[in-house]
């Protein structure tokens, strides 16, 4: 019928084409991490949660759970390089009603991000068209900001369209821009840092720090997005995990230089009025190198799209595959990518642009998602060993402590859950609502896998029986 029941561990992609290498991973794991999270949170966060400074805490405390699941992902990606990411991973080791339901929220969540992301990033291109002295311009973008949110999302539906190859270049040179601009903040903003202004714009305690954790992990979902796209990777067992794994570290390294800069440069109640990072380099940078932060942070917040893109319809080609979606998402086009997911992608975003217009209202409803499904992949890679040995002796990662960090990326992510599920009541509601209409489709959907469902248990049982004649 399909992948799973040709070989329970991995889905079919054999048709889609192995176009990026170990440098196109980490582009899209760096254009998908920074974005509307570092340049618009760290800032936009004081509003909510005043902690000033003492943010560069809660990036690092936030770290910790990404490091964590980071490396569960390395594990579960070398093992099963192949497309579909979280749903392969979830339902060939746990269960697929499981597998399907979890990245079903997940879908939701990354959608939801793309069209907060749309919508975002004409903030900041109305920033910097102010900067420049176009205060008209200014004015069109802000009046038009659902219309060009609209166009956004299509320019780059088109982008992943026409296949991974041109995708991985549109993000490479956008990964060369952010890079840039980061040096230019950071480089030339460290001489105006004080330690004395660092001291003096701290605040709040411990439940203020991990409260503000559990919002600035959104800074961090975007790192297992490429995970999705296992199939279209060269060489997976090791560009993978090892693009994974250095990306987030180096992306914490940079999200507490930008933290550093921002609020030991100028007055805390400056720099909270300025409302974001590009508004707070005119504090100390001279104007053409502030322009030039905005202009990067413009990049930043767009490039985010294509990689949920990517991943968001990654996930649906999976089901389809597995029968639990219409057959039809897992069509590929000439180029070789699913054209009917990507469809559904950018027409439900457009719907979310739509409805809501607003860049905060989708991030919550993100972060609860993604700090779920991340509970559950950790769950996969503490089980796989015993449930599923064989992809156990197959992962390129794996080590005696490997089921501490599972447990410890398990305990980590539900503490910033519970943190985020007591400010954001309503978005919780959202996301469980979504999952009770997952469910609807599976078991309306169910004749067309109960035999898939039933042979990868059957799998299972083979393995684990061979595994014990072995031992014997």
């Amino acid at each position: 019928m399909n992948a799973g029941v040709k070989q329970p561990g991995v889905g079919d992609d054999h048709a889609l084409r192995r176009d990026m290498g170990f440098w196109s991973v980490i582009a899209t794991v760096l254009t998908s991490v920074i974005g509307g999270g570092l340049f618009l949170t760290t800032v936009a966060i004081q509003n909510e949660l005043p902690i000033g400074s003492s943010l560069i805490w809660a990036y690092l405390v936030a770290a910790v759970p990404a490091l964590f699941v980071a490396l569960c992902y390395a594990a579960l990606s070398s093992a099963m390089p192949t497309t579909g990411g979280d749903y392969i991973y979830i339902s060939r080791i746990l269960d697929p009603y499981i597998g399907f339901i979890v990245t079903w929220m997940r879908w939701f969540g990354m959608v939801g991000g793309i069209a907060a992301i749309a919508i975002g990033d004409l903030s900041l291109v109305a920033h910097m068209l102010r900067s420049l002295g176009s205060e008209h311009a200014a004015a069109f973008v802000t009046a038009h900001r659902t219309a060009l949110a609209v166009a956004t999302i299509v320019v780059f539906l088109a982008v992943n369209y026409v296949g991974v190859r041109i995708y991985a270049r549109v993000q490479g040179a956008m990964l060369a821009v952010l890079s840039l601009g980061l040096l230019v903040y950071v480089g030339f903003g460290l001489p105006h840092v004080t330690w004395e202004q660092l001291e003096a714009s701290a605040r709040g305690d411990f439940d203020q720090v991990m409260r503000a954790a559990s919002v600035v992990f959104f800074s961090f979902i975007g790192f297992a997005a490429i995970a999705s796209a296992g199939g279209e990777v060269r060489n997976p067992r090791r560009n993978l995990p090892l693009g994974m794994v250095a990306s987030t570290g180096l992306v914490t390294l940079i999200y507490v230089a930008v933290a550093v800069v921002t609020y030991g440069a100028a007055p805390l109640d400056t720099v909270v009025a300025a409302g974001n990072v590009p508004a707070a380099a005119g504090l100390f940078l001279s104007s053409s190198a502030a322009l030039f932060v905005s202009f990067t942070a413009f990049t930043a917040l767009v490039s985010d799209i294509s990689p949920g893109m990517l991943a968001t319809s990654r996930l649906a080609l999976a089901w389809a595959q597995d029968g639990v979606a219409p057959a039809r998402l897992a069509a590929l086009s000439r180029f070789g990518t699913p054209g009917w997911t990507l469809g559904l992608i950018g027409a439900t975003a457009i719907v979310i642009v739509m409805a809501f217009e607003s860049f905060i209202e989708a991030i919550d409803v993100t972060t609860i998602a993604i700090l779920l499904t991340y509970s559950i992949v950790c769950m996969s890679v503490l089980v796989m060993p015993y449930k599923r040995p064989d992809l156990w002796a197959a992962s390129a990662v794996r080590f005696r402590g490997m089921w501490l960090v599972s447990i410890l990326g398990l305990v980590s992510c539900q503490l910033l859950l519970g943190y985020l599920i007591g400010r954001s009541t309503v978005q919780f509601e959202a996301v469980v609502i979504w999952l009770g209409l997952g469910s609807a489709l599976y078991h309306f959907t169910r004749k067309d896998h109960q035999l898939e469902c039933t042979l990868i248990r059957e799998a299972e049982a083979g393995l684990r029986a061979a595994a014990q004649a072995d031992g014997d």
